[in-house]
């Protein structure tokens, strides 16, 4: 019994390394959308690209998720408040809605978005009155901010490698707490 406990471990961890070894997705761009040239948004931040676009929050993660993929293994979205932008992207960005595209162990990709039309403190004012996105003599529905947050390959190891040994104790603490 033991020894196929082994070996069923032993291919897990082998089939963890393979994943966490497969190639990064590649850092993504909005298509039909134009990429930013702010300074806050380029040079300033090499991490993160921005983009103007017409498209809702639907058609930009869905296309977002599609594109940063890996080969047959599926990503989670994670959502979290407006708020939360200030820690996850950077501050004094305007939001309506955060995501993180996420692979366990590896890498996410935060998309920010801010949709003016849609944003509370416009909502008492008439649909035609509200505040618009206007860059290059045209106007914007969004703004979409993407930020990726990668990890080396050794550090993704090392931690794959660290969970074995403490999964080991921790189930061997409650084997002795419970009987």
């Amino acid at each position: 019994m033991k020894t196929i406990v082994r070996v069923i471990l032993g291919l897990i961890y082998v089939f963890g390394i393979y994943y966490l070894a497969l190639p990064s997705p590649v850092y993504p761009d909005l298509s039909s959308s134009t990429l930013s040239d702010e300074p806050g948004d380029t040079w300033q931040h090499l991490d993160q690209k921005a983009f103007y676009t017409d498209k809702n929050r639907q058609e930009v993660i869905q296309e977002l998720q599609d594109s940063f993929s890996l080969q047959f293994l599926p990503s989670y979205r994670l959502n979290y408040r407006p708020e939360e932008t200030t820690q996850f992207v950077r501050e004094q960005v305007p939001s309506n809605y955060l995501e993180e595209i996420v692979y366990p162990l590896r890498e996410s990709l935060f998309v920010n978005g801010w949709e003016p039309q849609n944003s509370p403190e416009w909502q008492a004012v008439p649909y035609n009155n509200r505040l618009r996105i206007e860059k290059y003599n045209q106007y914007y529905y969004a703004k979409i901010t993407l930020r990726l947050v990668e990890s080396s390959l050794w550090a993704r190891i090392l931690i794959w490698s660290l969970i074995f040994p403490a999964s080991y104790f921790v189930f061997k603490s409650l084997k002795t707490s419970i009987l």
